[in-house]
C-alpha cells in the first residue's frame, strides 16, 4: 500500500482479545490493519464496541507490504515470517498509556517489521531500532514483580526464503529503551522457543550469524547480570532471563520434547529433567546446557511438523493422557485456576495452585486459539511462495489450512464468529466443540481423530499440488500485471473454499463420532438387529481403579494382586543442578513408587520393585 509523504504511523494499545482493533476509517480517517477491522464486521450484539484510538504515532513509510494477521504479525507478501512466544526478563516496563514511557508491545513491532521488511535481517532490525528509540513493553507490567517478570520478554523465529533467526527482546533498565539480540539458526536445523531465552553466548563480531543492541553489555554490567572477571563469557540468557522455578519446566521440557521429536537419536544423551535456565540435562552425563538448535534426523515435511504441535508427551514419562490427573479415559485437559477466589465447589485458589508442582504442558494446550506453520520457499515466486498454515483451537482437535499472503483476502470461515458464543460458520468452533466432547474419551477416540486429520492433509497436499501448479504455469507465461491478477485470484479463491471444505468435513466428523461415543458407550456395529451387540464398553485402566480407591484405600491392587501397580514422579519440578535431583531423588528418575507412600524402601524392596525395568538416573 501507498502512503501520503508525512503519513503517521497509529500505534495502538495491545489488545488481544477480540476485537484486537476496530478502525473506524470515518472517524480516523486511515485504517492499517485493512477491512477486516471495520466495524462493520463486529458483532455488536455482544458489546457496543467502540473504535481503538491510537496512544501514539511514528513516522510512515511510503509503502508497506501486506501480511497474515494474527495475534502478531504472521508472514508478509515477501515471504518474511514470524512466530513468537513470551519469554521471562530481568527489567519490566510500563507503557505510555498507563503512565509509562514505552510505546511498542510485541504485536506492533511484529506488524510494522512485516510492513516494512523484506528479509529476516530487516525484520530484526526495524523491530530492534524502533524498540530502543520508542521503548518497548510486555504483557504484563502491574502485579507483583515475578509475574510482571514472566511475561516481560519476548522471543521470535525470523524467516525468509534464504535464512532463519531467533530474536529475543526486553524493556532496558530505564523502561524508555530495550536491549535485544538475534542468532542465526544453523542451515539444516530446527530451533525452539518456549517462552524462555534461548540464545546463550553471543559473538557480536560474528556479523553472518548474530545481531544485537548497542547496549548489550553496558546494561549487563552495570547491575552485575555479567562479571567478566568471572572468566564467564556473556550468556544472554543468564543474564537478562529469570529462573521461573516452579513453572520452569513447562518451558524447557517443551524444547526437549521437540528435539526429540525431530531428532529421536538424541535422546540417550538428552534429559527432560533441566535446571531453570536450560543449562543442564544434555550430553553423555547431562551436565550441557540444552543446544540452541539440532539438526534433525530426517528432513522434516510440513505434516511433520503439523504432528509435533499436536503432541502431549505421548510416550514420555510425563504423559498426559496417563495417570490419575488423566481422568478414566486419559484426557490430556489440566485444569488451571484464574481467580485468586476459590471455587465455591469445593475447588482451591490460584495461589493455592501456585504452591503445587504443576501440570506438565504440552505442545498442544487446550487454551490455544490458533497454531501457525509458514512456508517461506525460495523456489517459487512471492505471490504463490508464501503460505501460511493455520489450525485453529488446539491442533490436536485441528486441521491446518493453507493460507496465501498474497491472496486478496483471507478466509471468510477462518474470521467468522467470537469465543463468546458458537458460531457454526467458524472453524475455530467446530475445532473446539469436537475437542471438548472428544477429550471426554482421548485414549480411545484420537486415533480416530488422527486418522480424519491423515485424510484431510493428504487431500490437500494433492489438490494444492494441481493449484500451485496452474499457478505457476499462468504466473511463467507472462510477467504482465495481469497475470498476477489471476494468479492472486486463484490462490484466493483456493483458500477460501479449502477452510469451507475443512470446516465442513469437521462438522460431518463431529456427528459421527457424537453417535458413536457416549457415556461409556462405543457402537462398533450399527447394523445389527440388537442395541446390545451393537455396542462396546470403553475400558477403564487398573491404575485408574487402583489409585482412586476401587479395591480399597488409594493404590490397593484388585483381589488375586499382592502389589500395586507402580507409579512415577511425574510432575517433577526443575531443580538448579543435578546435585538436587540426585539428593531429592536417590533412587534415579526412572524410579517407580506404590502407594501407600510412606512405605519404607530397602534395598532388597527397590531391587524386586525395578526387577524388570531399567532404574537408570535420568
Amino acid at each position: 500500500m501507498n502512503w501520503p509523504k508525512g503519513s503517521k504511523r497509529p500505534i495502538f494499545k495491545n489488545k488481544d482479545s477480540y476485537p484486537r482493533y476496530v478502525e473506524d476509517i470515518k472517524q480516523n480517517n486511515v485504517s492499517v490493519h485493512g477491512p477486516d477491522y471495520s466495524p462493520e464486521f463486529l458483532d455488536y450484539t455482544i458489546y457496543d464496541w467502540k473504535p481503538s484510538v491510537p496512544f501514539a504515532y511514528i513516522d510512515q513509510v511510503e509503502h508497506t507490504f501486506a501480511y497474515t494477521l494474527g495475534t502478531y504479525g504472521i508472514q508478509n507478501e515477501k515471504q518474511v515470517s514470524i512466530g513468537e512466544s513470551t519469554c521471562s526478563a530481568v527489567f519490566v516496563s510500563r507503557p505510555k498509556f498507563d503512565n509509562g514511557s514505552a510505546i511498542f508491545c510485541m504485536e506492533t513491532l511484529t506488524e510494522i517489521a512485516l510492513e516494512r521488511c523484506e528479509t529476516a535481517r530487516c525484520a530484526i532490525q526495524t523491530m530492534g531500532n524502533l524498540a530502543m528509540a520508542y521503548g518497548f513493553y510486555g504483557p504484563e507490567w502491574n502485579g507483583d514483580k515475578i509475574s510482571a517478570q514472566d511475561e516481560a520478554g519476548e522471543g521470535l523465529s525470523i524467516s525468509d526464503p534464504t535464512e532463519t533467526w531467533i530474536f529475543h527482546i526486553l524493556p532496558d533498565d530505564t523502561g524508555k529503551s530495550a536491549i535485544w539480540v538475534a542468532k542465526r539458526v544453523p542451515d539444516g536445523h530446527i530451533a525452539a522457543v518456549a517462552n524462555q531465552f534461548t540464545i546463550g553466548y553471543v559473538d557480536v563480531t560474528d556479523a553472518r550469524n548474530f545481531m544485537a543492541s548497542s547496549n548489550l553489555y553496558t546494561v549487563a554490567l552495570k547491575h552485575n547480570l555479567w562479571i567478566p572477571a568471572s572468566g564467564r563469557p556473556f550468556h544472554f540468557a543468564l543474564a537478562y532471563g529469570t529462573n521461573r522455578h516452579q513453572s520452569a519446566f513447562a518451558c524447557t521440557r517443551r524444547i526437549w520434547r521437540i528435539y526429540t521429536l525431530a531428532a529421536p537419536s538424541l535422546l540417550p544423551i538428552f534429559s527432560g529433567y533441566s535446571d531453570g535456565y536450560a543449562q543442564i540435562g544434555y550430553g553423555e552425563d547431562y551436565r550441557e546446557p540444552y543446544p540452541f538448535s539440532v539438526k534433525p534426523d530426517r528432513l522434516l515435511s510440513v505434516y511433520d511438523v503439523m504432528n509435533i504441535t499436536r503432541d502431549q508427551f505421548e510416550g514420555t514419562a510425563f504423559d498426559l493422557t496417563k495417570g490419575l490427573d488423566a481422568g478414566m479415559f486419559g484426557d490430556p485437559m489440566r485444569f488451571v485456576p484464574r481467580s485468586v477466589r476459590t471455587d465455591p465447589i469445593e475447588g482451591i485458589s490460584l495461589l493455592q495452585y501456585q504452591k503445587g508442582l504443576g501440570w506438565q504442558r504440552p505442545l498442544s494446550l487446550w487454551r490455544t486459539a490458533y497454531a501457525s506453520i509458514t512456508q517461506s520457499r525460495k523456489a517459487l515466486p512471492d505471490v504463490i511462495g508464501g503460505v501460511t498454515w493455520i489450525a485453529q483451537y488446539a491442533p490436536h482437535f485441528s486441521s491446518f489450512v493453507p493460507v496465501y499472503t498474497n491472496a486478496a483476502t483471507s478466509p471468510s470461515s477462518l474470521k467468522a464468529g467470537t469465543q463468546y458464543k458458537l458460531d457454526k460458520a467458524s472453524n475455530w468452533w467446530i475445532h473446539c466443540l469436537t475437542g471438548n466432547y472428544l477429550s471426554r474419551w482421548y485414549v480411545h477416540t484420537i486415533d480416530e481423530v488422527k486418522s480424519f486429520q491423515r485424510q484431510i492433509e493428504s487431500e490437500i497436499a494433492v489438490s494444492m499440488k494441481l493449484m500451485e501448479a496452474e499457478a505457476l504455469s499462468i504466473y511463467s507465461r507472462s510477467n504482465s500485471f495481469e497475470q498476477p491478477k489471476q494468479v492472486i485470484s486463484l490462490i484466493t479463491i483456493y483458500s477460501e473454499e479449502t477452510a469451507i471444505k475443512v470446516r465442513d468435513q469437521w462438522w460431518d466428523f463431529f456427528f459421527i463420532v457424537a453417535g458413536k461415543y457416549r457415556d461409556i458407550y462405543k457402537v462398533v456395529n450399527p447394523h445389527t438387529e440388537e442395541f446390545l451387540n451393537a455396542y462396546t464398553l470403553l475400558s477403564v485402566p487398573r491404575s485408574f481403579m487402583e489409585w482412586s480407591g476401587f479395591w480399597g484405600p488409594p493404590g490397593t491392587p484388585p483381589p488375586g494382586d499382592t502389589r500395586p501397580l507402580p507409579v512415577k514422579p511425574v510432575n517433577v519440578p526443575s531443580e538448579d543442578s543435578l546435585e538436587i535431583y540426585d539428593s531429592k531423588y536417590p533412587f534415579g528418575m526412572d524410579f517407580t513408587y506404590t502407594w501407600p507412600f510412606n512405605y519404607i524402601y530397602t534395598k532388597a524392596s527397590i531391587e524386586e520393585i525395578n526387577s524388570d525395568r531399567n532404574a537408570d538416573r535420568w
